[in-house]
């Protein structure tokens, strides 16, 4: 992709997160780290095609019309989004809790929606926001995704981290596959948030990202944990299940965020809505659920083969008592 171009799609991502924001051309120059002078000419050529309007009075810059237009020419294109949220509004109002959903856009998540009461917990994706997909942000997209986009996925992270992610995986994978619904325990820190936050306004940043990789890895034991003790207590982040397409790909991802403290024996009735959500998206779009093995004749990710690059451990046991 052209420089422009990219450039030209950070404006239009940039804008979309903050949709109620009115910007100057040195405040996008700024926030972008793009020079003066390159912006000016990629907002002139985005106004003539109406994909930015300008102010003629406070010369400053939001949305154009033509977004407007290109959005509904998407929701007609991809009906599991507006079915999405309207299940999203529902599922809100039944469990009390915030409901957020996401897609895959390359290998960036993509947050389309974010639905209900405000729980006085920060949201780390606003609708219209983008992360790398990364451990463990996106698990239902990396549990279900096919063995030949795994493997071209995995090669896209810092070279030294490559073979944690694959041994996450392999020993993560198939318990999600196997629960159909992924666990996000909650993070009791001050740091995370900020790194995650930065990950949102700079998804490109290598550093960045490395950075975002190497607490997971630091804190792995406190938020991915493969089996409960039914009477542990854990205080549950997220909850998320995929809706999939006719060809049993995963086109989105319906998550239940800031739980709070279960019981293990209690995180399956939980889930249980969410879960059931995705199961409806999932059948109002003609989609269908993989079965089991559907692609294990070549996945070098799941455990049944071993792998000269990534070889499969066994993870121990992970409980976190609370």
């Amino acid at each position: 992709m052209s420089t422009s171009a990219r450039r030209a799609l950070q404006v239009l991502d940039y804008l979309s997160v903050n949709e109620r924001g009115t910007f100057t051309l040195s405040e996008l120059a700024r926030a972008l780290k793009i020079s003066p002078g390159s912006m000016f000419a990629i907002l002139q050529v985005m106004a003539e095609g109406g994909y930015v309007s300008r102010h003629p009075r406070h010369k400053t810059y939001t949305l154009g019309p033509a977004v407007a237009a290109a959005g509904h020419a998407a929701s007609v294109a991809h009906p599991v989004i507006e079915l999405a949220r309207a299940e999203m509004i529902n599922l809100a109002a039944v469990t009390g809790h915030e409901c957020s959903g996401t897609v895959l856009v390359g290998k960036d998540v993509l947050c389309i929606a974010v639905e209900g009461k405000p729980t006085g917990f920060p949201v780390e994706l606003a609708p219209g926001q983008r992360v790398p997909l990364l451990p463990p942000l996106g698990q239902p997209f990396m549990a279900w995704m096919p063995p030949a986009e795994l493997e071209d996925w995995i090669a896209t992270i810092p070279s030294d981290l490559q073979k944690r992610v694959a041994d996450y995986i392999k020993s993560h994978g198939p318990i999600v596959k196997q629960r159909g619904y992924s666990i996000g325990i909650e993070i009791l820190s001050a740091t995370r948030p900020d790194v995650t936050r930065e990950l949102a306004e700079r998804p490109n940043d290598p550093r960045v990202r490395e950075a975002f990789l190497q607490q997971f890895f630091e804190r792995q034991d406190n938020f991915a944990v493969r089996e409960f003790d039914a009477n542990s207590d854990y205080i549950v982040g997220n909850i998320a299940a995929p809706v999939f397409d006719p060809d049993g790909r995963v086109v989105f991802s319906l998550t239940m965020a800031h739980i709070g403290r279960l019981r293990g024996s209690e995180i399956p009735a939980a889930a249980q809505p969410v879960s059931a959500s995705a199961q409806l998206l999932t059948r109002q779009i003609g989609g269908r659920t993989p079965t089991p093995g559907w692609n294990r004749s070549r996945d070098r990710f799941n455990g049944s083969h071993t792998d000269t690059r990534y070889p499969l451990h066994e993870s121990n046991r992970q409980e976190v008592k609370r």
